[in-house]
């Protein structure tokens, strides 16, 4: 596409009209820009800049109403746009002192926006009349937080959008900068490359707001409010607060600005520090990435002997070039290639699971998290020979920390509170007790030892020298640098996230994950990263959901565990039950492991609560919080609720939904338009109202026991509601079986499970369809089924002397009143009508499921009243 120009004079207003509409012109001239690199098709490598422009950037606006966003979404929905800021800085390689730097102000006109050109235009001729005699580089970096939201802010967004990449739902430049020219066409004035930047994608994940940037700097984001709720009031009111308090709103917009080019700075200059490289990396985890390759190239490692990969050269004609071109390849060596689908298969990820439904009893549960799980794990795989991987004949000999990998039949005593094989589902990983599993050396090295019978199906095993551990000394670096600095500063997170993030790079790609692609305009697979392999990201997920099964395993029958979610587990236990639970022989490597890379405790505390409740994977809240800062456990389960909150209101806000509950409940959020629809639609970073059916129900992944109605209070009110523990389901078949008889029974008349009633409607219901052939379950009421049906074949065999009828009724005089008598004092409502229609219909024997009140119904029928009857004939079985 052409280059875009624009001359080099701006005037733009920079008050608000009811401040006065002061404007203020600037300009750009050629003696201030440097010589743009010549053009040309030699083929040499491009000098990495010097200096850069940073430009922060933000825009203020007033979000559209739900109304308007559901009458406008699909037509391209524009906010209210109130402001444009910047902050603009000149940075140097050799960091000169006192570096040029500015900020301000833009109030467009109605309905006016401006150009990218515009606004960089004006922020860069604001930086020259500032500083007249300065040179700047034609490298810019175009800087916001979740710059999603202010992008669209340019008039040509689209064709910007088009130049940038989507990554993590956001823009990043890539491959390509976007071209901003001034001056006439053929006589420019000054060429600029805009790179796009957002500072979200490298902020430590317990950093990732603006807020939380400008204190790891000391540069704290303004704050509009005393309390949460006033500074929500605000910024749901922009316009009004501009126009009421047009200093502090002033203040506060070009703050954002200033935060995103000094958080850039700190970014670049670790960049420079580690790498000698003068550039700002997109992301946090491209740090780990490029670390982690460095020290194996610094140690005289090679990195693809080490990830299992060859080099090939191949040779192409590129098109657009004019020439021939070599690309580079790196796939992996033959002998791990071979086997890479079913190492795949044995990568399942973290377990996730609910193990108590509804309120759980008062008392101290704690939330223990291994600590750093993945990044001790990877610290454990010693250098691979991938010239020797080799296919096992058997199970013998399996050690803990091997490279090996299996499918294995397998089935657990049932003593086994906590089966340790996944295998997976179309809902996620399960752990049945009996099955078949594609797993790593480190969960089945638990399972043989927690007693399970195995049948071997296929190994494949990688030797490996655990005296070189590949990845230890880059992970040993990252916590010594993080704990050299103080806890939350810039440095320590910085480091700690490092570190952490590394694993996922190892597993990218290994999934499928579909992603959109703005230059295509398509969808687009996400490709691996230069460290994926599968081996590895199987090893390590293995290893940690071992360690965590081998201590819920040795907790005593007395400790209940509430939940676990990937590397962590709630529950009641003690000191010392802790300490039975974590003296196994896989724990005990893991603090082997940890003491080999710092002092930490193996395992901490993050979280005390008095009685936490749960519903489903990842869906729990706090009755009764503990204390401190860490006394609430919240995972909402995709339940959305007002982002403003804070973690208080957050929890009460989704107890509330939990609690008061009902079958065909729906509610409200606020969902944003996907980048997809943004840059189809031209439209701005709009919310949608979604209406969507609440869903915090119990997700069957283990079997329900000792259900029962759990009488509590919230907030004053005296509540009762269902709770259950669990046990593990048998099989694959059987969880597949109880949720598709949950979504039948759920389809077209919603339920939910608040009480034993509700539990014990669908058991009879779940029952019934399990035990009748397909003919007999095909008209079974959802709503007391069981003994609705009991009754039609009663009163059918009576009817039609069947079932020892014949001999009851030759034996006696009956009477409808009577039989009818019998029948409702064994638990069995009847009308007299009922019994007239049991000449209707055949009477089909086995045809009523064996619940339990329908098997004691017959039992007290058949004790009570009519000896000879013969109750077999109606269930089927051996039930009676």
């Amino acid at each position: 596409m052409p280059k875009p120009k624009l001359e080099n004079k701006f005037t733009f207003k920079i008050e608000p009209d009811d401040e006065g509409g002061r404007t203020k012109t600037v300009s750009i001239q050629s003696h201030n820009i440097s010589e743009p690199p010549v053009d040309g098709k030699k083929r040499t490598k491009k000098k990495e800049p010097s200096a850069h422009l940073l430009v922060g950037f933000d825009t203020e606006y007033q979000s559209l109403s739900a109304n308007e966003q559901d009458s406008t979404i699909e037509a391209g929905a524009k906010n209210e746009l109130l402001s444009y800021q910047f902050s603009i800085k000149l940075i140097t390689k050799d960091g000169q002192p006192h570096p040029p730097e500015t900020d301000g102000i833009i109030i467009p006109d109605a309905d006016k926006r401006l150009t990218l050109a515009e606004f960089i235009g004006f922020a860069v001729g604001s930086l020259i009349e500032k500083f007249p005699d300065v040179k700047l580089p034609n490298s810019i970096y175009l800087l916001g937080h979740f710059i999603r939201a202010d992008f669209p802010a340019f008039s040509d967004f689209k064709d910007n959008a088009r130049l940038t990449s989507n990554v993590r739902s956001t823009f990043v430049s890539i491959d390509s900068a976007i071209p901003v020219t001034f001056g006439e066409a053929d006589k420019p004035i000054a060429e600029f490359s805009v790179i796009v930047r957002d500072t979200i994608l490298l902020a430590p994940s317990n950093a990732k707001s603006l807020a939380g940037i400008g204190d790891l700097l000391g540069f704290p984001k303004i704050q509009l409010a005393q309390t949460a709720e006033e500074e929500r009031e605000i910024k749901e009111n922009m316009g009004r607060f501009r126009r009421e308090r047009w200093n502090e709103f002033r203040e506060y917009a070009i703050r954002d600005a200033q935060v995103c080019v000094r958080f850039a700075e700190r970014i670049i200059q670790q960049s420079l520090t580690l790498f000698e490289s003068f550039k700002m990396p997109a992301t946090l985890t491209s740090f780990g990435t490029k670390l982690l390759l460095l020290g194996w190239q610094n140690g005289g490692a090679d990195s693809n002997q080490i990830l299992g990969r060859e080099i090939i050269k191949d040779r192409f004609f590129s098109k657009k070039a004019g020439y021939f071109k070599t690309k580079t390849l790196t796939p992996l060596k033959e002998e791990a290639y071979f086997n890479e689908a079913f190492i795949t298969e044995t990568y399942h990820g973290g377990r996730n699971e609910q193990f108590i439904f509804g309120i759980a009893d008062e008392g101290q549960w704690r939330d223990h998290d291994l600590s750093s799980a993945y990044t001790t794990a990877m610290s454990l795989i010693g250098m691979p020979d991938w010239d020797n991987v080799t296919n096992l004949a058997t199970l013998d000999n399996v050690g803990p920390l091997d490279l090996s990998f299996f499918s294995v039949d397998f089935e657990f005593p049932e003593s086994v509170r906590f089966p340790t094989l996944p295998v997976r589902t179309a809902n996620g990983i399960i752990f049945p007790r009996k099955g078949n599993s594609k797993c790593a050396a480190p969960e089945l090295y638990v399972t043989k030892k927690l007693g399970a019978q195995l049948t071997f199906r296929k190994g494949v095993h990688v030797p490996s020298d655990p005296e070189q551990p590949i990845f230890r000394d880059f992970i040993k670096e990252c916590i010594e640098k993080r704990t050299a600095h103080e806890k939350g500063t810039f440095d320590n997170l910085f480091w700690k996230e490092v570190g952490n993030s590394t694993y996922g790079k190892t597993a990218q790609g290994l999934r499928d994950k579909r992603v959109y692609n703005l230059q295509d305009d398509g969808m687009q697979t996400l490709p691996p990263s230069k460290i994926t392999q599968p081996y590895f990201a199987s090893f390590i997920t293995s290893y940690t959901r071992a360690v965590l099964g081998e201590i819920h395993n040795g907790f005593p029958e007395d400790v209940h565990v509430f939940s676990v979610t990937t590397d962590g587990f709630l529950s009641n236990s003690s000191d010392q039950g802790i300490e039975l639970a974590t003296s196994g022989e896989m724990f005990e490597s893991f603090r082997h492991a940890r003491s080999h890379l710092d002092n930490a405790s193996p395992l901490e505390i993050k979280h005390i609560v008095r009685q936490p409740v749960g519903w489903r994977t990842r869906g729990a809240a706090t009755l009764k919080p503990g204390e401190g800062n860490n006394g609430i456990v919240l995972q909402k389960g995709g339940i959305k609720t007002n982002p403003l909150n804070d973690l208080f209101e957050e929890n009460r806000e989704t107890l509330s939904l939990f609690l008061s509950r009902r079958p065909d409940q729906k509610f409200q959020y606020k969902s944003s338009v996907g980048i997809k629809d943004m840059v189809r639609g031209e439209t701005d970073f709009v919310f949608r109202s979604v209406t969507k059916r609440l869903s915090m129900e119990f997700d069957w992944k283990r079997k329900p026991v000792n259900a029962r109605d759990t009488v509590f209070v919230f907030e004053g009110d005296e509540y009762t509601h269902l709770t259950f523990e669990t046990v593990p389901v048998d099989d694959i078949k059987e969880f597949n079986l109880v949720r598709e008889n949950w979504e039948n029974y759920d389809k077209k008349d919603p339920h939910v499970l608040k009480s034993l009633e509700d539990f014990n409607s669908f058991v009879t219901y779940r029952t019934s369809k399990d035990s009748l052939g397909e003919r007999s379950k095909k008209y079974l009421s959802k709503t007391n089924g069981d003994l609705k049906r009991l009754r039609e074949s009663l009163t059918r065999a009576y009817q039609q002397h069947q079932a020892g009828f014949d001999i009851i009724r030759s034996n006696r005089k009956m009477k409808h009143k009577d039989f009818l008598n019998a029948l409702v004092t064994c638990g069995i409502e009847c009308k007299i009508s009922d019994i007239d229609n049991g000449k209707k219909k055949t009477f089909e024997p086995h045809s009523t499921p064996p619940t339990p009140r329908v098997v004691e119904a017959l039992k007290k029928l058949k004790a009570e009243f009519y000896p000879e009857l013969e109750i077999e004939l109606f269930v089927p079985g051996e039930a009676v």
